[in-house]
């Protein structure tokens, strides 16, 4: 096992991890941010759920090529924090998701209301 090339394997999977928490979380705020309109808005989202889906891929494929690699006389490579902050960003996703799940929708306007912008 090679841990250089599994710690990029798992860097690569928490880019995709991020990536698909901007896109499903945060993608008003960015296309605000940047100035985008609601197509704009839109293209960022399937955007960051394309780059999320290549991230993650390509991080699964290096870190399995480097689980099946023979190890090598390399420097001493630390795993345990990739793996520790793989595991906050799966738990900061699900924790947005219960809380976007459970948070009250606004209750809908009554008939003759109007809205002050």
């Amino acid at each position: 096992m090679r841990k250089t090339t599994v710690r990029r394997g798992i860097k690569a999977i928490n880019a995709g991890v991020i990536a698909l928490i901007a896109a499903t979380f945060f993608h008003g705020e960015i296309s605000a941010l940047l100035m985008l309109g609601i197509a704009g808005e839109a293209r960022l989202t399937f955007f960051g759920f394309f780059m999320a889906g290549m991230l993650g891929g390509f991080g699964v494929l290096v870190a399995a090529l480097g689980l099946v690699q023979g190890s090598a006389a390399e420097s001493r490579t630390r795993l345990l924090p990739s793996f520790m902050l793989l595991f906050s960003l799966v738990v900061l996703f699900f924790v947005l998701t219960y809380t976007w799940i459970t948070t009250p929708a606004p209750p809908p306007l009554q008939r003759g209301e109007s809205i002050t912008i």
